[in-house]
């Protein structure tokens, strides 16, 4: 656990000094090299890519270690459900490019968290929020456990800016693509549906339709998981109907964006264009899919709702910015920072006895090895 509350701390400290523009250096192009932001994604990639232990982080060694080769790979005619291309990822880099884990988790995750963080660095109005957040609600420790989620995810920070271009085809094709890692990302499909100012008919639908799934949720899911299998996506029953509802602490933390949304909804309107209203609606369906695990199945929805997170990453701090005077921001980001910070430590209090790494240096030892 203390090792996570460095990683986090110093992430803080580096975002502040992307911020500020500390360290960043000028270029002769007019471009800069920003120092902080790119030791961040180092570090955080290093803590992520060279863990041992973590959550599934074993069993995907062994689907590493035990990867077919391409050759083998394609004659198994892989489904497009059945995460295809992760595993043709897999494959390549067990057999084209190296045998060592380590290196493969690695460059996973130097292109998850880049990907992320420069998200992050392009939409938030207040990085260093922005990036409390993104450890606070389990963004980036999600990467040490569903790793093929997060590349998707990953993949889905590059269509969220051809939606708010209205590059529509570009955007499916995205969508398309991170599907094939993860099947779960055919969610962000109906994106577009939500580019207008929320709370409006599409978000009072939204919540009635999911009110419905919740009132009827045996007899709905059970209907998604036939259409499921007969698409050929395997779901474990098991999953949804026999294990835990979701923690209504955590859901109640997910509901802060979205109801601050809504009860400041008229104010907010005249100061927000599209991108404004994509990440609000994305911090409501990040709430709304999330809720649906009240009634069961809390890591299948709740894996589920983070498809969205990225939403109320951006947009909390603009929210407080846009509803506050500057003094009264500034006093609710310092009351935000301290309670999600609490929250943060009580949700990663097993983290300490889940993870193990290897250090930078046994890295390079590994990849000296003959």
């Amino acid at each position: 656990m203390i090792n996570l509350l460095l990683i986090f701390a110093a992430a803080l400290l580096l975002a502040y000094c992307s911020d500020r523009r500390i360290l960043v250096l000028p270029c002769a192009n007019g471009r800069s090299i920003d120092l902080p932001l790119i030791t961040m994604i180092v570090i955080l990639s290093l803590f992520c890519g060279l863990r041992t232990t973590f959550n599934d982080t074993q069993t995907y060694i062994n689907g590493f270690q035990n990867a077919v080769t391409l050759a083998e790979f394609w004659e198994s005619e892989p489904s497009l459900w059945g995460n295809p291309l992760f595993y043709w990822l897999q494959s390549f880099f067990r057999h084209h490019v190296s045998d060592n884990y380590h290196l493969f988790f690695l460059t996973i995750a130097a292109f998850n968290i880049t990907c992320f963080i420069k998200f992050i660095k392009r939409y938030s109005e207040h990085f260093v929020f922005s990036i409390l957040l993104f450890f606070c609600l389990g963004l980036y420790v999600s990467n040490f456990a569903a790793t093929k989620q997060t590349i998707a995810m990953a993949i889905l920070t590059l269509a969220i800016p051809k939606l708010l271009e209205k590059k529509y085809v570009l955007f499916y094709l995205l969508v398309f693509f991170a599907m094939l890692f993860h099947t779960y990302a055919i969610m962000f499909a109906i994106l577009p549906l939500f580019t207008e100012r929320p709370w409006t008919f599409i978000t009072y639908f939204t919540f009635f339709a999911v009110g419905v799934v919740l009132f009827t949720f045996e007899s709905t899911i059970t209907t998604f998981l036939q259409y499921a299998e007969e698409l050929g996506k395997e779901i474990s029953v098991t999953e949804v109907f026999e294990t835990q509802s979701i923690n209504v602490f955590r859901l109640a933390v997910y509901s802060v964006p979205p109801l601050l949304s809504f009860l400041f909804r008229r104010r907010l309107w005249l100061q927000m264009g599209r991108t404004e209203n994509v990440m609000i609606n994305m911090s409501i369906l990040s709430f709304l899919v999330m809720s649906l695990g009240l009634a069961s199945a809390a890591n299948l929805f709740g894996r589920s709702a983070i498809y969205f997170e990225l939403g109320t990453i951006v947009i909390l701090p603009y929210i407080f910015s846009k509803l506050f005077t500057k003094q009264s921001a500034q006093l609710l980001l310092g009351t935000a920072t301290v309670l999600y910070t609490a929250f943060f430590v009580f949700d990663s209090s097993a983290f300490a006895s889940g993870y193990s790494g290897i250090t930078p240096i046994d890295f390079i030892s590994t990849l000296l090895a003959p």
